[in-house]
C-alpha cells in the first residue's frame, strides 16, 4: 500500500471516529453529507465514509438525494435504474429499489445498502420537501445503524434545506484552497436557520505537508484555531489545525468501489 493511500484511509477512519463521537447516543442517526457549492468532494466523502463504517461492522444505508446530479451509485459501484424518486412517486416499492453492495475484505464479507436517486423529476425541491421524504428516511433509519444521505450543495438550490429538518444532522464538506470562508459561513448559517444540526465541517483535498492530521488525497482534522473559529463552534475536531478553507492546498480524492447485490436484509457485518 502506498503512503498516500494509507494516509487517505487513516484520514477517513479519523472522520468516522469523530462522527461517531459527535453522534453520541443518537439512535439510528441519519446524516446529510453536503457542501456549500458544487465540486467540493461531498459524494466521494460520503462513499469513503460509508465503506469505512461498513468495514467497522456498522449496518450502513446510503441514500442519494442529490436529484439534480446523482453520483453516489457511481462511487459505490451500484446502478441508478430506479431509486428514491420511484418510491416517493409510488412507482416502485422500497424493497425493489434498495441495492445491497458487497465487498470482500480480509477473508470476510462487508457490505452496505444503497438507495440511488432513481428517475429524473422536474420538481426536485418540492418532492424532497414533501412529507413522504421524511417517512422514507425514517423507514431507512429503522433498518440501519446509520444512514448517510448525499444531497445537493446548500447555496445554489434549496433541496438540502428542505430535507435537513428530517435528519439527525449534517456534515459540511469544504474543499481546501477553493471555498471562501464567508461562503462556508453562509452555508452553515443556512443549515442552522433551517433547523439542521451541524455535526462538523470536513476540510477536503488537503496537501500532506499541511499541519494537523492531514494527508495527501484525503481530509484534515484537528483542534479549532482562531482562524477556524469564524466557521462556528460546529467545526471543532473536524477542521485541520492552522488551516482555513482559503489557505490549504488542494489534492485529489478517491471513491470506494463495490458491486451490486440483492435488496434484502443481510446479516450485520462482523
Amino acid at each position: 500500500m502506498n503512503r498516500a493511500a494509507a494516509g487517505q484511509r487513516e484520514a477517513v477512519r479519523l472522520l468516522r471516529s469523530n462522527l461517531l463521537v459527535s453522534l453520541g447516543d443518537v439512535q439510528h442517526p441519519s446524516v446529510l453529507i453536503t457542501s456549500a457549492v458544487a465540486g467540493e468532494g461531498k459524494t466521494a466523502t460520503c462513499g469513503q465514509l460509508a465503506w469505512s463504517l461498513a468495514y467497522a461492522g456498522h449496518r450502513v444505508v446510503v441514500i442519494d438525494l442529490d436529484l439534480r446530479h446523482p453520483a453516489v451509485h457511481l462511487a459505490l459501484g451500484g446502478h441508478n435504474d430506479f431509486g428514491a424518486t420511484d418510491v416517493l412517486l409510488d412507482k416502485r416499492p422500497l424493497a425493489e429499489c434498495v441495492q445491497y453492495i458487497e465487498v470482500d475484505r480480509s477473508g470476510g464479507k462487508h457490505g452496505l445498502y444503497l438507495l440511488a436517486t432513481g428517475s429524473r423529476v422536474s420538481n426536485p425541491t418540492e418532492l424532497l420537501g414533501s412529507r413522504r421524504t421524511g417517512v422514507l428516511i425514517e423507514a431507512m433509519r429503522q433498518q440501519a445503524d446509520i444512514v448517510l444521505i448525499d444531497t445537493a450543495p446548500v447555496l445554489p438550490v434549496a433541496d438540502t434545506l428542505v430535507v435537513g429538518p428530517a435528519v439527525s444532522g449534517a456534515i459540511l464538506v469544504v474543499e481546501a484552497h477553493r471555498t471562501a470562508t464567508d461562503t462556508v459561513q453562509q452555508a452553515k448559517n443556512a443549515l442552522i436557520r433551517n433547523q439542521t444540526r451541524l455535526f462538523g465541517i470536513v476540510l477536503n483535498k488537503v496537501q500532506a505537508s499541511k499541519g494537523g492530521h492531514a494527508y495527501g488525497h484525503g481530509y484534515a482534522y484537528g483542534s479549532e484555531t482562531p482562524a477556524d473559529a469564524a466557521l462556528g463552534d460546529a467545526v471543532g475536531g473536524m477542521l485541520a489545525e492552522g488551516d482555513s478553507p482559503e489557505n490549504a492546498r488542494p489534492e485529489n480524492d478517491g471513491a470506494a468501489n463495490a458491486r451490486g447485490g440483492p435488496p434484502t436484509r443481510q446479516p450485520k457485518p462482523r
